[in-house]
């Protein structure tokens, strides 16, 4: 397993001192004293090797299945794990990282030095040229962490130092490294500490400790790097004129302490779904979901009981209907994201109830999720059916899955009824009649700007529809004419780019490119060989595809999001603080972007 260890000077030091373990406590192997370390040091599996720097503050080896470092009696040391290959960086004071390169093969029969002794409480011997000196330091050191104060999200570090000896302690230096997931925040630590960017961690020069001076306090403060909940540690060492450094006890703090911080509905209002009958023969065709999705928004209709026709050309009149069907949806959306935002790692439960309080969807079942923010989506409905338009709960608990703390939070969403287009009036093309019943849609798509007649005052409803001159309408209704009237003479590239229309040229640059759906995707796209085929009939389930795009555009919608968070956490949505009531509710309106995700940022500024 390849990963990456820091082993702070002292962390396992310390447990090597006669006052932690008792000299007969345990055994273990002598360590082999190499006198130089060259680029490349061989050793065999179980051997252990002291290495000949002074001041080694911390150790990185790059896979511990092959080699472990640690240190012991004030030496850094190496251990054997299993054969292979790695690296080692050793850092000092200063200067750059010694990289070494480690090979560790099988342990032979009777390797010299693996006979177990007692543990000795004092350092190691080593020879004259060796670097390091061993010794013992009389400074102590201890570490606390708190919220800072008026701001949760961050953790103030307190450093407690001293030399209860009766000898002074001369250049003495204290070490913070800080954990991968904070960063220091700026102006913070105590006066006299410099940062050191490279190594990531906060110094203190002290200098001299005189003796008997103890209970001296530094403090830093640092903070989230990802603005989540985050759990981190922190550990201090300090670090004599003898070279010996000495761990503080390792402190770790958390930015959350419920297993559950907020959940909100996005947006809180949905249209409802109808129940109506099955288009049978859409089953097993490409655009199946697409044209049962736009049946149940009441956009398209089969043709007759049952039966869609999804192969059939699509007749003019029927696609100016499911054009203008598809936009009286505005704003409302056929299915919200219900978001939830761990402070643990939690058991997980979300459930959508009805005003009786019965459960009529489980989004979410005894499912153990990490920490941070998670999405589940609804669309309205409660096993096959769609359920009627109304208020409904939706519930989400978490349990903690350590110490079983449970939170549990709710929030209201509506389930709104379809308002049919309010369609009057008649058209101005000669062969359209009052009895004919798409005359009044053919009219508020006319007074819109969206369709056009040819020359002779004829709208033609009844033929079929070509790609161009849908192609010309799903521009029209984006709003995009001018656009197009800009692009006219540019080429986008199809193959067949000669057999598209002058006039329709506009409307081809624009649909393929600029005009997009939420994922980023044109609307209207041409074929596997990059050709266009303008005068090709639109087949009815390609009319409702070019419709359910035109739906899902990207565009910048106005939603209602509202929801519950736990009393005194700080949660912003796309950037807006979140201002709720006493009981931790709210709701407000957010102009969001289809194409843009949401982000959110959740706090928990209780105090702990």
């Amino acid at each position: 397993m390849k990963t990456k260890n820091l082993w702070p000077l002292g962390v396992v030091g310390a447990l090597s001192m006669a006052s932690v373990i008792p000299a007969n406590a345990q055994t273990r192997k002598v360590p082999r004293v190499i006198m130089t370390a060259s680029d490349t040091v061989t050793m065999t599996v179980g051997e252990q090797i002291v290495l000949p720097y002074a001041n080694v503050t911390r150790i990185i080896t790059e896979d511990d299945d092959v080699a472990r470092a640690f240190f012991q009696s004030g030496n850094a040391l190496l251990e054997g794990s299993s054969p292979g290959s790695t690296t080692v960086e050793i850092y000092q004071n200063s200067g750059t990282p010694k990289v070494l390169t480690i090979q560790v093969t099988e342990a032979a029969a009777n390797i010299p030095g693996t006979a177990l002794i007692p543990i000795s409480p004092e350092p190691l011997p080593l020879p004259e040229s060796a670097a390091i000196t061993p010794s013992r330091s009389p400074l102590t050191l201890s570490l606390d962490v708190a919220p800072a104060p008026g701001n949760a999200s961050q953790a103030i570090y307190t450093i407690t130092y001293g030399n209860p000896s009766q000898t002074p302690v001369t250049n003495a230096v204290i070490r913070f490294p800080l954990d991968d997931q904070v960063s220091l925040v700026s102006g913070s630590a105590s006066a006299g500490a410099r940062y050191d960017a490279a190594l990531r961690e906060v110094v203190w020069n002290l200098g001299l400790v005189p003796s008997g001076q103890v209970d001296q306090k530094l403090t830093l403060r640092v903070e989230p790097i990802e603005r989540r909940p985050t759990t981190f540690k922190g550990m201090a060492t300090i670090q004599d004129a003898s070279g010996l450094a000495i761990a503080s006890n390792e402190r770790e703090y958390s930015t959350s302490t419920t297993p559950l911080l907020t959940v909100f509905a996005f947006p809180d209002r949905i249209l409802a779904g109808k129940n109506g009958e099955l288009l049978l023969d859409v089953k097993g065709s490409e655009n199946q979901l697409t044209v049962a999705r736009l049946a149940m928004l009441n956009v398209v209709q089969g043709r007759s009981k049952g039966l869609y026709y999804p192969a059939s050309p699509t007749q003019r009149a029927e696609y100016a209907v499911m054009t203008l069907n598809g936009l009286n949806l505005r704003d409302l959306r056929d299915i919200t994201q219900i978001k939830y935002v761990l402070g643990k790692r939690s058991t997980v439960n979300l459930s959508i109830r009805n005003a009786a309080g019965r459960t009529i969807a489980n989004l979410v079942q005894n499912t153990t999720q990490d920490a941070g923010e998670h999405t589940e989506v609804w669309n309205g409905r409660s096993g096959s059916t769609y359920v009627p338009p109304g208020r409904y709960t939706y519930v989400c608990t978490a349990k903690d899955v350590r110490d079983g703390q449970v939170t549990t939070l709710r929030g209201n969403l509506n389930i709104v009824s379809q308002t049919p287009l309010n369609a009057s009036g008649m058209p101005s093309f000669i062969d359209v009649k009052s009895s004919d019943w798409f005359a009044s849609f053919l009219a508020v798509g006319e007074k819109q700007g969206l369709l056009r007649g040819f020359p002779d005052k004829t709208f033609r409803p009844r033929t079929t529809i070509s790609r161009i001159e849908a192609t010309a309408i799903v521009v029209r209704a984006l709003g995009l004419e001018d656009l197009a009237k800009e692009w006219a003479d540019k080429k986008v590239g199809f193959v067949d780019s000669e057999d598209i229309p002058k006039w329709g040229q506009p409307y081809v640059n624009v649909a393929t490119t600029v005009a997009k759906t939420s994922n980023g995707k044109p609307i209207v796209r041409g074929t596997v060989d990059n050709r266009f085929l303008p005068e090709k009939e639109l087949r009815r389930d390609e009319a409702a595809l070019f419709v359910q795009r035109l739906i899902d555009r990207e565009t910048t919608r106005r939603i209602t999001v509202s929801g519950t968070m736990v009393p005194g956490t700080t949660v912003t949505i796309n950037s807006r603080s979140v201002v709720a009531d006493n009981e931790g509710r709210f709701a407000f309106s957010i102009d969001t972007n289809t194409a843009v995700p949401t982000t959110v940022a959740v706090i928990d500024s209780r105090d702990r």
